[in-house]
């Protein structure tokens, strides 16, 4: 007797059964359709999930997936209340170069605040995601409040709607209250039930309060909660803190920071901003960050970091003045546009800078204009978190000719990298295709063996049987054991249907056959028992079904096969939407119903495990037990197009007919099915089976195959098959794009090409031109070379411009093309415009350039840069094909460069020109120099003029005059050089000269000397006096300088003269007659032991000169040794402007060091390197005053003895001394100063403090660490200082800080200022009951609670039995209260007070509370447990400090550092790597990096870094060395 299947676990119409899986990703659950995968498939899962986000309104929205699977998963966006069908507003995006899935949601508002689901759907399986999006509304909806209230009044409530500030109590009255507790808002983290407390065991939320409290109220807060055990509550306290971790969420993920800049990730906090680093990016790093408050998403973003390298990077480029430079690189990936950078500025397409980027997007360059010495510099190009950089060198013009004139501009340019970019960036580019094309191929390849694989499961034998009775697995439908006594064990016997319209069983296709000959006892209690909880009718199938040999539901081997098609009505073809998707992939891999078909099966099973046989089905006749028609019945089918629809029977089903060889005819076979209105229920075959027709795939027909099956008496039989088995249908791929159209710029009236690239060689296409077919009529020329499809356009019109699409095959790729036109000049017109135009002065000249280019056209004319304007001189004519520029009456200072510049809205041209206005030359620039005046001649020397007119110098014209006389006599012209001698002079007389330039343009005005005289009596002035060289007993040495006046002609000699001291006689020391020749002379005409004096006169062609002061006195004896360092130096006494000095006399030693018989002081200022003597002459006394000193200035200070033998060694300070009385350490001399104050706000805050401090302090006045705003007024003098806000906010609470801070030490004192007024009350008050016995008070915050740290709440009640209302909590830092020991029967009120330290607001009142029992949920919060991991990232245990070394020492730099694995150590210095240079000994021992340099100089001054480097990061850490000298 066939039984009917036992269904369990029913799930809903679209539902299926499915294996439950865990995913590495939190949050994501996944459904798996089959139980046991293909090799290599795989189920749909969530590389990365989207996350919640809170936004604020108006915003745009942005959720992002990346999901994997095999085959590629379908990804469709949902929401869990509302639709999405608003195109505008939801926007579904996907990236292929990131196989990215992004739903967009634009101008978010309150009705898009929901849970949005992301599904992944493939034939194996499904993986399902949820995310938030909460809606920060800005200001008061009085419009929708109104509404929500009126809804409310009438019962009506928005389940959508879930802001009670919408709700106020005055409506409340009108509503059933145990209905208005099912509309109030649950807040997103619901009250647990409040655990009782033990004796002693202390609130959480005391933990809450304290563990952000400063250590002052600590006291304070452990009364109010009643915690009397300081010393434990302070254990306990730092055990927490350590316990709590900071955490940031990237992707969904926690992922650890710190408030050190060492780590990966940092988070500071800069007054009331929080900045969040991430160090040493790398492509991991890029992902959706969100910052998370006690569970509330505050922020989020998305951070992007895009795939691109340099192939080529920027070279140096050097380039002479106005000269145009070229940077130019190519990039690993088309991108837009890179970023530039100069000297750490943004650069921006403009005059000065033009930033061009190639077709395909690879090219990128920049041209510097008109270089000059400011552009010199670093350039560097960045795309995306890839950079490089080089340096423009602008080298100066070498002629000093042209120094100080204005440089012409020049047309050659400078720089590129000298390779065939072009070359590069079409190699790379075919690099690219050929990667896509790769990818292609690779999932073709895979296509192409899955179904190769599918042809040969469909020619295999079925695999042999054991026969063993212990082991009946049911196939797809799950594992089952037989015990042998005909009962089934099989855990999963019954498969869930994702159809309740399908049968509830999974196929068997794959069951294990135990059919042998001579156990049919056996085989049919195995056959039985595995066929339980399974069932189908026998011709559920796939059309497209691979044909693999498939089971029916008695567990007979069946053939693939060709049936008749149903019939199907008119009402039977329309299509439901709603089973389009879902459908199509829940049933993919399982059994379908009766007549489900699938056109793009790959052998999938019906529910009894069958392979569907190729062919359309006959309608089946089945008569329903309660002799029910079948008419209204509905079944879900595919149609041809592949579509889910669902369809309704029109009749009652018609007999099938079975035809047994053994003359049984199938007869009161029955099978489950589904009848319209849901049920399911079984009917009966009433006749005999068709036959199948097979078509053997070894060209045999198929005729005669038999198969097994049981008949309705459980008797096993055979049946022949009848026919041939109909071909499987394969369906090609189809063409694909292997490289799309690109966007094309094109100049108009050059060629343009389109181009792309099919998959298959052998396919056409057509091509459209803004959706209009083109045609080789049109002028376009369309050729095809194998896969490459190719339009050209010869000669490009505006008309051309617009969206080009080609089409083959069904695919299409589109593109523009933008016909440009710029402003463009012919070349010949250009060349005669660039020649100069010469014109004489007062003439006038034009300049004319024709042009082509779309208007509207914006033309300039510039002169020497500055723009030209119509004025008397100048006039400007333009039209729309040439402008021309006239200028009249031209001036000399007119010459100059010429400029026009066009631009369009499609680019700019310039041409340049050049101006020259000739005119006379200038005069000749004086003063004259005499280069020689003697008896016979003069000969003097000029400058040439300052302007030559435009034209060369060609000759001087010079007159001379006696003075005395009236006549100018003419000495004739000279050549161009600028100087004469005349020989025709008279001794004696006085001569003046008239000069003039002569040019080609004329004489230019005279030029007129001063009277020269012509051999005139002019001496020396006298020497300067002469100095000792050195002195001995027989001999002094003496050296002398020439006079600053030889008297217009050579020194001849000189004379010197000597003196004994004590006489007036001066004697000569060489004969008159015999001068000296040289500056230097050995005086042996000595007495040891006397002391002289000396004198010298120079000599010239006129005489000699006056003497020389006379030299000091100078013993004549041997010289004595220097004198040694003074001893015991030490400064006395300091002040701002003076200090005191005191010393010993140096010891004395014979043969080393003399007595001292003076000394000099000199100071010298930090920051100078030349020393000052503060005495002119030497003084005998000890001690010195060094005055006139700058106050707070730091001054070095050395003591010179000296003796007749010379200076001694300086004798140094050890330490600089400032300028400044003995140091005093700052402190505050108050001593009730107050910490606190309160004030209202509107007054003002005045705050004096007193203190005294040496030297001069510097005072600070912060506000929470963050200097003051301007309006705040601080008045400081020299021993206090006052902080005044006139009219005080509540912005300006906070704590002050004044930082009193001098050379010695620093003081600080803080004050808290607490602005604030009596506050708001608080809002809207609910009630609702979680634990019976209680209520929970729920009101919204004061609108001052985010202005006032202190601000608290205080909850009163008042019950129906008594009149007087009683405080039952007060301090309340959040806005919930629990009312303990409510009683039934009766009515409750409560009233819940803001405070702050002003006082007290008015009452929020609560809607009357009748309590109502309620049951809730007992929920287990299990603990999640983590992975150890002993990696760490690099980072520096102590980093460098700053060194300064003095000049030929060695200098040691030393770090710790830490990371697992052992990280990777360079040094740097000014950004070039030490590791490899000798000059730097670097070691690195267990974690200690150290560089030594064994000897500094001036060249090792710079700023040294270290860089540690591992798989999990990057640190680094800097110093800066200082050489002194």
């Amino acid at each position: 007797m066939w039984k009917k299947s036992k269904v369990t676990d029913q799930t809903a119409t679209g539902q299926g059964a499915g294996i439950k899986k865990r995913s590495k990703v939190p949050g994501v659950m996944i459904t798996q359709f089959i139980e046991v995968l293909p090799e290599g498939k795989s189920t749909p899962d969530f590389l990365r999930k989207p996350i919640a986000l809170t936004i604020q309104e108006g915003k745009l929205a942005i959720f992002k997936a990346n999901v994997c699977g095999d085959p590629k998963p379908e990804v469709t966006w949902g929401r869990a209340k509302g639709d999405m069908s608003d195109t505008e507003t939801f926007q579904k995006k996907y990236d292929e170069a990131t196989g990215e899935y992004t739903l967009e949601i634009h101008r978010v508002s309150g009705e898009e605040a929901d849970t949005y689901k992301c599904y992944a759907i493939n034939e194996y399986g499904k993986a399902i995601c949820t995310a938030a999006l909460n809606v920060i509304e800005v200001g008061f909806k009085k419009k929708k409040a109104m509404e929500q209230l009126e809804d409310i009044g009438r019962g009506r409530v928005n389940q959508n709607f879930v802001r009670p500030c919408v709700r106020p109590s005055f409506v409340l009255g009108s509503v059933d209250p145990a209905e208005f507790r099912k509309l109030l808002r649950k807040r997103k983290g619901v009250d647990k039930e409040e655990a009782v407390k033990e004796p002693g065991e202390i609130d959480e939320r005391f933990w809450e309060i304290i563990m952000s409290a400063d250590r002052k109220d600590y006291e304070r807060i452990c009364a109010e909660f009643g915690v009397k055990d300081f010393r434990v509550m302070l254990k306990k306290l730092s055990e927490k803190k350590k316990e709590r971790q900071e955490e940031q969420a990237k992707d969904g993920v926690m992922i650890p920071y710190s408030d050190e800049e060492e780590m990966k990730h940092s988070l500071k906090t800069v007054g009331k901003k929080l900045i969040f680093s991430v160090r040493d990016l790398k492509a991991e790093d890029a992902g959706l960050y969100q910052v998370d408050v006690e569970e509330v998403n505050l922020f989020s973003t998305d951070f992007k970091i895009p795939t691109v390298d340099f192939i080529v990077k920027i070279q140096e480029v050097k380039a002479k003045e106005r000269e145009d430079a070229m940077f130019e690189c190519v990039l690993s990936q088309p991108w837009p546009r890179i970023k530039w950078m100069g000297k750490n500025a943004t650069l921006e397409e403009g005059e000065k800078y033009t930033i061009t980027v190639s077709e395909d997007k690879l090219i990128h360059r920049l041209l510097i204009k008109d270089c000059s010495q400011l552009d010199k510099g670093i350039y560097s190009a960045a795309a995306g978190i890839k950079t490089c950089s080089a340096w423009l060198i602008v080298e100066a013009d070498s002629d000093p000719a042209s120094h100080g004139k204005k440089k012409t501009r020049k047309t050659t340019q400078a720089g590129g990298t000298g390779l065939d970019l072009g070359k590069l960036a079409q190699e790379q580019q075919e690099k690219l295709a050929k990667e896509r094309q790769e990818q292609i191929d690779a999932a073709n390849k895979a296509r192409a063996e899955e179904e190769r694989l599918a042809r040969e499961a469909l020619l295999a034998p079925p695999p042999p049987d054991t026969g063993d009775g212990d082991s009946g697995e049911g196939g797809d439908s799950g594992e089952g054991k037989d015990t042998g006594d005909g009962k089934n064990n099989s855990k999963s016997g019954s498969n869930k249907s994702k159809d309740g319209g399908k049968s509830v069983g999974k196929s068997v296709g794959e069951m294990k056959d135990s059919e042998k000959e001579g156990d049919d006892k056996k085989n049919k209690k195995s056959t039985d028992d595995s066929d339980k909880g399974k069932g189908t009718s026998n011709y559920d199938f796939d059309p497209n079904a691979n044909g693999e040999g498939d089971r029916d539901s008695k567990g007979r081997k069946r053939h693939p096969g060709s049936l008749i098609p149903d019939t199907v009505s008119d009402a039977e073809k329309e299509r439901d939407d709603k089973y389009k998707k879902s459908t199509d992939v829940s049933d993919k891999g399982k059994g379908a119903s009766n007549n489900d078909i699938d056109p793009n099966g790959e052998g999938d099973g019906d529910s009894k495990g069958r392979k569907g046989h190729t062919g359309p089905l006959i309608p089946d006749t089945v008569i329903d037990p309660n002799v029910k028609s079948g008419t209204g019945e509905t079944e879900e089918y595919i149609d041809a197009a592949g579509m889910h629809s669902v369809r309704t029977r029109q009749g009652p089903l018609l007999k099938d007919t079975v035809i047994d060889p053994n003359g049984q005819s199938g007869t009161g076979e029955t099978e489950e099915y589904t009848d319209a209105s849901g049920k399911h229920s079984e009917r009966t075959r009433q006749g005999p089976l068709l036959k199948d027709t097979v078509i053997d795939p070894n060209a045999q027909s198929g005729t005669g195959e038999t198969e097994q099956y049981t008949d309705v008496s459980g008797k096993r039989s055979e049946r022949t098959r009848q026919g041939p088995l109909l071909k499987d249908t394969v369906i090609d791929p189809g063409v694909q794009f292997v490289s799309g159209l690109s966007n094309v710029h094109a100049l108009i009236g050059q060629p343009a090409e389109l181009m792309c690239k099919l998959s298959n060689d052998n396919c056409e296409g057509t091509w459209y031109r803004n959706s209009k077919k083109l045609t080789a009529d049109d002028g376009h020329i369309m050729s095809r070379d194998g896969a490459n499809h190719k339009l050209v356009i010869n000669r490009c019109q505006e008309e051309d411009s617009g969206k080009y699409r080609f089409e083959a095959d069904g695919r299409k790729t589109e593109a523009m093309l933008n016909v440009e036109d710029p402003p463009r000049f012919d070349p010949d017109d250009l060349s005669a415009f660039s020649q100069p135009v010469i014109v004489k002065v007062g003439n006038s000249t034009t300049f004319k350039l024709p042009f082509v280019g779309r208007e509207p056209m914006k033309i300039q004319w510039y002169r020497k840069g500055e723009e030209l304007l119509d004025d008397n001189t100048t006039k400007i004519e333009k039209s729309f094909t040439q402008s021309r520029l006239l200028l009249s009456k031209c001036q000399r200072k007119d010459t100059g460069e010429i400029k026009i510049k066009l631009k369009n809205e499609h680019g700019t041209m310039e041409a340049i020109s050049r101006l020259i206005v000739l005119d006379k030359p200038t005069a000749p620039q004086g003063p004259v120099e005499v280069l020689e005046s003697t008896a016979s001649c003069i000969h003097i020397k000029w400058r040439a003029p300052k302007d030559d007119g435009g034209c060369p110098v060609i000759n001087y014209n010079l007159e001379r005059q006696q003075v005395g006389r009236n006549t100018w006599k003419k000495l004739g012209d000279i050549p161009g050089v600028p100087e004469y001698k005349d020989n025709d002079v008279e001794h004696g007389r006085k001569y003046c000269y008239r000069i003039r330039v002569v040019t080609e343009e004329g004489v230019s005005e005279m030029m007129e000397t001063d009277d020269l005289t012509a051999g005139t009596l002019a001496f020396p002035s006298s020497p300067a006096p002469p100095k000792v060289a050195s002195a001995f007993n027989n001999c002094i040495n003496l050296t002398w300088s020439t006079p600053t006046d030889t008297g217009e002609s050579r020194i001849l000699g000189y004379n010197l003269e000597k003196r004994k001291k004590g006489s007036n006689l001066w004697s000569p020391v060489n004969p008159t007659d015999e001068p000296i020749q040289e500056k230097k002379r050995a005086v042996t005409d000595v007495v040891a032991g006397n002391e002289y004096e000396f004198r010298v006169y120079a000599i010239n062609v006129s005489g000699l000169s006056e003497p020389s002061s006379p030299s000091e006195f100078i013993f004549a004896k041997d010289p004595k040794n220097p004198p040694g360092k003074v001893e015991d130096l030490k400064v006395a006494d300091t002040s701002y402007t003076a200090l005191s000095l005191s010393w010993n006399k140096p010891t004395e030693e014979v043969g080393v060091q003399d007595e001292a018989k003076g000394y000099f002081i000199e100071v010298r200022q930090a920051e100078c390197i030349d020393w000052t003597r503060c005495n002119v002459t030497p003084i005998i006394l000890t001690t010195f005053t060094v005055k006139s000193l700058k106050a707070m200035a730091m001054y070095w200070i050395r003591v010179i003895a000296i003796n007749d033998g010379g200076e001694g060694v300086p004798q140094d300070l050890d330490n600089y001394i400032l300028a400044m009385p003995p140091p005093v350490r700052p402190c505050f001399t108050d001593n009730k100063m107050k910490s606190f104050m309160v004030v209202r706000a509107g007054n003002s805050v005045r705050i004096l403090l007193n203190f005294e401090a040496s030297p001069w302090p510097e005072v600070t006045w912060l506000k929470d660490d963050v200097p003051l705003l301007k309006r705040v007024n601080i008045s400081n003098s020299e021993s206090s200082s006052q902080l005044l806000i006139t009219s005080s906010e509540r912005s300006d609470s906070g704590i002050y800080t004044i930082v009193v801070k001098n050379l010695v030490g620093q003081e600080s004192f803080s004050v808290e200022v607490r602005v604030t007024d009596d506050p708001k009350p608080p809002g809207p008050v609910e009630l609702e009951e979680n634990v019976p016995g209680t209520v929970t008070v729920i009101w919204e915050p004061s609108p001052d609670e985010k202005r006032d740290d202190h601000l608290h709440y205080s909850v009163s009640k008042r019950d129906s039995t008594k009149g007087s209302w009683s405080t039952v909590a007060d301090r309340l830092f959040n806005n919930k209260f629990t009312a303990c020991n409510i009683m039934p029967g009766r009515e409750y009120h409560f009233r819940v007070y803001a405070k702050n330290d002003m006082g007290m607001s008015a009452p929020s009142e609560s809607p009357t509370w009748g309590s109502e029992r309620r049951k809730d949920t007992f929920v287990v919060n299990m603990p999640a447990y983590k992975t150890c991991d002993l990696r760490t990232a690099p980072a520096f245990l102590v980093p460098l400090r700053q060194h300064t070394a003095p000049k030929g020492y060695e200098c040691y730099m030393s770090c710790a550092i830490k990371g697992n694995p052992k990280p990777r150590v360079t040094w740097y210095r000014n950004n070039i790597s030490l590791n490899t240079n000798t000059n730097y000994l670097i070691t690195n021992i267990c974690g200690v990096c150290s560089l030594l340099i064994l000897r500094v100089t001036p060249k090792d001054w710079g700023e040294y870094n270290i860089q540690i480097e591992s798989a999990l990061g990057r640190a680094e850490s800097s110093t800066k060395l200082t050489v002194r000298e």
